[in-house]
C-alpha cells in the first residue's frame, strides 16, 4: 500500500535582501574633459559631413548632448529588492529564471553587479551598496550562476587607447 505524501512549497514572495544605492553610477567630468569632447565631435562632424551629409553629424551631437545632459543630471536614491522570485528594482520584476550570469566590477569608484539576462534588456546593470556585496552574492549563488566576463581584444584596445589618449 502505497502512501501519497506530496510536499507542500512556499511559493509566496519573501524578501531576502534589501538595499538602497543610486539607480546608474555617476561621473562629475572636468572642464577639460568637456572641451575635448567638443573638438573631438566638431572635427569628426565635418568629416562625416563631407563624406555621408547631414544625418551623422545630427546624431554625433545628440550624444554629445546625452553625456553632458547625463553628467549635470543627479542620480537618484531606488530601494533595490531580492526576493524568492528574483530582482525588484524601480517597480520592476527581474525573475531567477530570466537571468544567465551575474558578476561584480567597479566603475567610477562605484560598485555595480552586472546580470546578463535572457530576455529583454539582455543585460541589466545594479548600483550596489558595498557593505551588501557578500551577502548578495551569496544570495544569488543559490540561484545564477557567478562568472567574469572574458577580457577580450576590444576591452584591451579600448584600456590602451584610454591610457593613451586621456580625455581629462
Amino acid at each position: 500500500m502505497a502512501t501519497d505524501q506530496t510536499e507542500i512549497r512556499d511559493l509566496s514572495e519573501r524578501i531576502l535582501l534589501e538595499f538602497e544605492a543610486y539607480d546608474r553610477p555617476h561621473k562629475v567630468w572636468s572642464r577639460e574633459f568637456y572641451s575635448s569632447v567638443i573638438v573631438i565631435a566638431f572635427l569628426v562632424s565635418i568629416i562625416f559631413y563631407f563624406i555621408e551629409g547631414v544625418m551623422p553629424v545630427v546624431v554625433i551631437w545628440a550624444l554629445v548632448f546625452m553625456l553632458w545632459s547625463m553628467a549635470k543630471t543627479v542620480p537618484q536614491m531606488v530601494r533595490t529588492i531580492l526576493t524568492t522570485w528574483g530582482l525588484k528594482s524601480q517597480e520592476k520584476t527581474y525573475r531567477y529564471e530570466e537571468m544567465t550570469v551575474f558578476w561584480f566590477e567597479t566603475k567610477w569608484g562605484t560598485r555595480l553587479m552586472r546580470i546578463n539576462l535572457a530576455t529583454i534588456p539582455w543585460h541589466l546593470v545594479v548600483v550596489i551598496d558595498p557593505k551588501k556585496e557578500e551577502e548578495l552574492k551569496n544570495t544569488m549563488l543559490e540561484r545564477v550562476i557567478y562568472q567574469d566576463p572574458p577580457v577580450t581584444w576590444v576591452d584591451r584596445a579600448l584600456k590602451w587607447v584610454g591610457e593613451k589618449m586621456p580625455l581629462e
